[in-house]
């Protein structure tokens, strides 16, 4: 559902009641527009999205709420100001990128640039692998790291936070298509981690995400329209040849090969040029409807209202808060010192899937989930993103279930046709979301079954 700004005078005077954090758990909203719009017009929240860490504010709490206020919005305020030191990674980038060897930027790449045509849906994997290697070396990450971590020791023992004797380590650990993570780690004076670590998420903006995209493609558009075309054949074929098998399966060489060459065709024609980079560029903005600091906002603070309380048990990592107008984050750090799951958390109840695990098992660490980013509605599921009256009938009919496969769908079909038809006869509230409800619904009873719903007995 598309919301204009037109429409946010509405929660105008809402989310003063509800507040910034309480409206992204209630639905999934696929408009980044709508998400940045409510953030402004959230006056009172300064953009900020969920809670600290219990682990962090019991080094401050005390009997004091107004004492309490003050800290929380002394740290969240150090955080705004550190990820303002880290941002200059992606200034970085830009620079880097011109300075780049073009040749061996593109032909590192063209096994998978070849993937663009045949396999479209992988080109924001793709891209993102390219602009890594924009990415400033070691030495630079760890002095902004440095840097950044020093302002936060420096404002947490200002505060009472710390202790003179301890230390904050910020280390850079990585890099996704809308931001880069650093482990946080405050430790006493024997280097002993005072509380769990924990993950600073450093959103990119929209305009530096975009502004690269845009250098890497003309990179791409210089490489390929400078390049003789009695080279090309020998170079591509050099390329594949030395391959690995991994990148380059032996039984796809030659289709590789034909589709860079269909893609050489069009960069040296200009509308086919254009067509063919703002195909790349246009799939790389959509990609920020599902990732960057205000959907993943929305998304965790949705999942988290939606499979309820506590995270730490669940295979999603907890994120914590996140600030939507200082484009940073805090989240707890995965590894063995975190509970045991118990707790599997199935997005497809909510009409959701997470599209990043299908190419980069990255986003999984220690059995737990560690970026919401690139979770999307299913196919044909984003009304239950959107109506949690929808989503709750929808999972009730998800949850009957028995070992005997028949008797699961009979009861189904029961509680079904029950639902429908006091939907039809109005005598239940919100009868248009339960009959939506129903609607999605008929994919989780069999074919086979179908004939004794309600609806298709009163269409006979």
């Amino acid at each position: 559902m598309q919301i204009s700004y037109s429409n946010n005078n509405q929660y105008r005077n809402a989310q003063s009641f509800q507040g910034l954090t309480r409206i992204m758990g209630r639905r999934i909203t696929i408009n980044p527009d709508y998400l940045e719009a409510l953030s402004r017009i959230s006056v009172r929240e300064k953009g900020s999205v969920g809670n600290l860490p219990k682990d962090l504010f019991e080094l401050f709490k005390s009997e004091s709420k107004k004492e309490n206020a003050l800290k929380i919005a002394q740290v969240k305020e150090a955080l705004n100001d550190a990820n303002k030191i880290l941002s200059k990674i992606e200034d970085l980038k830009i620079e880097n990128a011109n300075h780049m060897n073009l040749n061996n930027l593109i032909n590192a790449f063209l096994p998978k640039i070849a993937k663009i045509n045949i396999q479209p849906e992988r080109i924001p994997r793709i891209i993102t692998e390219m602009r890594k290697r924009f990415t400033p070396d070691k030495s630079v990450l760890d002095s902004i790291s440095k840097q950044a971590g020093e302002l936060l020791e420096k404002r947490f023992k200002a505060a009472g936070i710390l202790k003179e004797s301890d230390t904050v380590s910020l280390t850079y650990l990585n890099q996704g298509k809308y931001k880069n993570t650093f482990k946080m780690r405050l430790l006493d004076k024997e280097s002993n981690d005072i509380i769990h670590p924990k993950v600073l998420l450093s959103f990119k903006s929209v305009k530096s995400s975009m502004e690269q995209v845009g250098v890497l493609l003309e990179l791409m558009k210089e490489y390929f329209q400078n390049i003789k075309p009695q080279n090309y054949l020998n170079v591509i074929t050099n390329v594949l040849d030395h391959a690995s098998v991994k990148v380059v399966p032996p039984e796809k060489k030659e289709i590789y090969k034909k589709s860079l060459l269909d893609i050489y065709t069009k960069m040296k024609i200009k509308n086919e040029e254009k067509k063919f980079l703002d195909l790349i560029e246009k799939t790389m903005f959509d990609e920020i409807k599902y990732n960057g600091v205000n959907p993943e906002s929305n998304l965790t603070q949705f999942i988290k209202r939606s499979a309820g309380h506590p995270m730490a048990k669940s295979d999603y990592i907890d994120v914590y808060y996140l600030n939507t107008l200082n484009n940073v984050g805090l989240s707890e750090f995965s590894d063995k010192g975190l509970p045991p799951i118990t707790k599997k958390i199935n997005l497809h109840k909510y009409g959701l899937f997470h599209d990043d695990l299908q190419f980069n098992k990255n986003n999984e660490v220690e059995g737990r989930v560690i970026d919401y980013g690139g979770i999307k509605p299913l196919n044909g599921f984003k009304e239950l993103a959107e109506n949690r009256i929808a989503r709750r009938y929808y999972h009730k009919i998800s949850q009957i279930s028995f070992k005997d496969s028949q008797k699961t769908q009979m009861e189904r079909v029961k509680y079904w046709n029950k639902l429908y038809e006091s939907a039809m006869s109005a005598s239940i509230p919100n009868h248009k979301d339960i009959l939506l409800a129903l609607d999605k619904s008929k994919a989780l009873i069999l074919p086979d079954y179908w004939h004794l719903l309600s609806d298709v007995k009163a269409s006979l």
